[in-house]
């Protein structure tokens, strides 16, 4: 079966993937939702390592797999990852990965409409790594690292590029006056759900309890590519209306395109219509 390792944007949780995860287990999918660490030491490279460990622990289990046992649904803790790094975090505060009300009516819903685009990943036997926005810088470096376990790269509103690139180096010079004047020494606060387009007041509300103060390291520290990850195939998802040039990060590391309608947090607003892309990207099918 198609492993899809779920990595979260900054300010998330693993939570932030809560209604996508349903949906891709009902077709047969393997989940792993790393919690990335959180603390007065941790950078980008910290993330990066439980990324990798995320990997190496999916190959394993395939090989157990192959033998007749299927494992589902493995969500990679914080506190387990701490080994591969030497952060020293401290824990995450408010990532518990609860489910609003109304979330299983939402993904049923998104279900439905994804039942158009339904591929059997049952048979095949990849890692697909999943970045969302921030985490697009996180699954590439991790990619890079390890191209012979990862079958195809995917952003979801994601930022990318080159070696050496940071998220502040990428973005525009308001996003970061918006991150220089937010921070409170080692870390950013957590903005308003709005930011993210949430308009909805149930959903707006459950994010805003659940968003969390990002490591400014994070976005400060620089990726570090060999340029293995430009080998390995791979797809950028932007939302319109845009909010920044995603789908220009995404062409300029070679990634075919897809538009979505819907907020920077589709991932929260149409958990459908993400999954259809991320099921057909990792069957190998592009005709999205």
């Amino acid at each position: 079966m198609t492993t899809f390792v779920l990595v979260s944007g900054a300010w998330h949780g693993p939570w932030a993937w809560d209604r996508v995860v349903p949906l891709l287990e009902r077709v047969g999918a393997r989940t792993v939702v790393p919690d990335l660490v959180y603390g007065r030491d941790v950078g980008l490279h910290d993330h990066v390592a439980q990324v990798v460990a995320a990997i190496d622990a999916a190959e394993a289990e395939t090989g157990t797999e192959t033998k007749g046992v299927e494992t589902k649904g493995v969500e990679t803790k914080g506190a387990g990852a701490r080994a591969e790094t030497e952060a020293g975090a401290e824990g995450g505060a408010g990532a518990g990965a609860e489910t609003a009300a109304g979330t299983g009516s939402r993904a049923g819903a998104g279900a439905e409409a994804e039942s158009r685009h339904v591929v059997d990943v049952r048979s095949g036997g990849g890692v697909v790594l999943v970045g969302h926005s921030y985490g697009g810088l996180v699954v590439r470096q991790a990619a890079d690292l390890r191209p012979e376990r990862v079958d195809h790269v995917i952003m979801v509103e994601g930022w990318a590029g080159t070696n050496g690139d940071s998220l502040l180096s990428l973005a525009p010079e308001g996003f970061v006056k918006f991150v220089q004047a937010s921070a409170d020494g080692w870390q950013v606060p957590a903005p308003a759900s709005a930011l993210f387009g949430i308009t909805d007041p149930a959903d707006a509300a459950w994010l805003q309890e659940r968003l969390r103060p990002q490591p400014l390291r994070t976005f400060t520290e620089g990726t570090r590519l060999t340029g293995a990850v430009d080998r390995i195939p791979g797809t950028g998802a932007y939302c319109r209306p845009q909010t920044f040039a995603f789908d220009r990060f995404a062409e300029a590391v070679g990634y075919r395109t897809i538009a979505l309608d819907g907020p920077h947090d589709v991932l929260l607003t149409d958990p459908g219509a993400v999954t259809a892309v991320l099921l057909r990207a990792g069957a190998g099918d592009f005709a999205v």
